[in-house]
């Protein structure tokens, strides 16, 4: 295999990455996060050009127990060109750790999805929700939105309800026929009513304007927020019970000390209890009383992007699938 690797493009993707394999994905570095056996290397953010808005992210992951390490490459236009999408055209690189050889390259636009919303968006929400799941409230109705519903249904088998927050009915229409009648999904106009009485509130739009305020909250929510403070009032890193993140460095660099989440707001350090992989690994409780209101603010890590792309290769190379390439 010296000089061979695979290139395993989006079909591979989604031919061998079930919500149930993303979910574990992302809880195996999120359980060993403590321990040193999963390392992620700085976000280097590289401007595409001068007060765009749009940006490409690199980041490194080395995932000892796997006997792996990658790097995500993605690209972020906040103010993407005419017809073309947020993000796209993104890639996983896996090397081996023993020996440093390229053992693949994987498509990366939808695993980008799946891991966020589908994967540490849902493993949030097992650890930091109510024993019972049964409504669940999705703000926005882009892929992030899919992977999310995806995810939770693979998860929360307990699930009566979803509710999807979107402005086109058209586009509601096009989600529910994907899921057919796994779980009533409704149609939400109005952000107010879709937060009522919903044990989790799932935001995932690319909105820069708050949607989602404090006052929409109700007592024993989990509010797991996708994209920081962009899109929720950044006063309930305040008002809530808890607030937790997903990696203290990359979140309070991402999140506390970025401009454009905290609309003005002051963010504050101290305001955050801790991280989900403290409650993975039993260092701190989660959710201690029904009645309590917790935030989670995440933006990822090249850990969970690594080791998707890796399930993927494992499954595709035992298949005999994937397209062989010599450097």
């Amino acid at each position: 295999m010296e000089g061979k690797f695979l290139y395993l493009d989006r079909e591979a993707v989604k031919k061998y990455l079930r919500p149930e394999d993303v979910i574990n994905a992302v809880k195996g570095p999120w359980s060993h996060w403590k321990d040193g056996s999963v390392r992620e290397g700085d976000h280097a953010f590289l401007p595409a050009g001068d007060e765009t808005g749009n940006e490409f992210l690199h980041i490194g992951a080395c995932l000892n127990m796997e006997g792996i390490l990658g790097f995500k490459w993605i690209n972020i236009y906040r103010n993407p060109a005419p017809g073309y999408p947020f993000s796209h055209g993104n890639i996983v690189v896996v090397n081996d750790i023993r020996t440093g050889a390229l053992r693949a390259i994987v498509s990366a636009d939808d695993i980008t999805a799946m891991r966020t919303a589908g994967g540490h968006g849902v493993v949030s929400a097992r650890y930091l929700a109510k024993d019972k799941v049964r409504t669940l409230s999705v703000i926005g109705s882009g892929s992030q939105a899919v992977q999310g519903i995806r995810g939770f249904l693979a998860e929360f088998k307990e699930l009566e309800c979803i509710r999807v927050n979107c402005r086109r009915k058209e586009r509601f229409q096009e989600i529910r026929e994907m899921f057919g009648d796994k779980v009533p999904l409704v149609h939400m106009e109005d952000i107010r009513e879709a937060a009522r009485n919903a044990d989790v509130i799932l935001t995932a739009t690319n909105s820069k304007d708050i949607l989602l305020r404090c006052d929409d909250i109700e007592k024993g929510t989990t509010v797991i927020a996708l994209d920081g403070f962009i899109d929720v009032e950044p006063e309930l890193s305040r008002r809530a019970d808890k607030w937790f993140v997903g990696n203290l460095d990359t979140d309070r660099k991402e999140i506390v000390d970025s401009k454009e989440m905290s609309h003005g707001f002051e963010l504050r350090h101290e305001d955050i209890i801790g991280e989900v992989a403290d409650v993975i690994t039993g260092r701190l409780p989660g959710r201690e009383s029904d009645d309590e209101i917790i935030v989670c603010t995440h933006m990822g890590s090249g850990t969970y992007d690594v080791a998707c792309a890796f399930e993927v290769y494992k499954k595709a190379l035992e298949a005999g699938d994937g397209l062989e390439l010599r450097l």
